[in-house]
């Protein structure tokens, strides 16, 4: 089972509010969401290197 990491749960998170109306779409947001973009990107590059050198090892 894949589970997701914790910028991306965030990020469903905001979307869902957005979609209900409880928050706005606008600029803070974006910035936001474009942030936990690049902390995403950045957890599943250390995620993939630690499998690598997991995998390496284990040879």
């Amino acid at each position: 089972m894949t589970t997701r990491s914790l910028p991306e749960l965030l990020k469903s998170t905001l979307q869902s509010h957005v979609d209900e109306a409880d928050l706005q779409d606008d600029e803070e947001l974006r910035n936001i969401l474009e942030k936990l973009n690049t902390l995403s990107s950045k957890v599943a590059e250390t995620k993939a290197r630690v499998l690598a050198k997991r995998a390496m090892k284990n040879k």
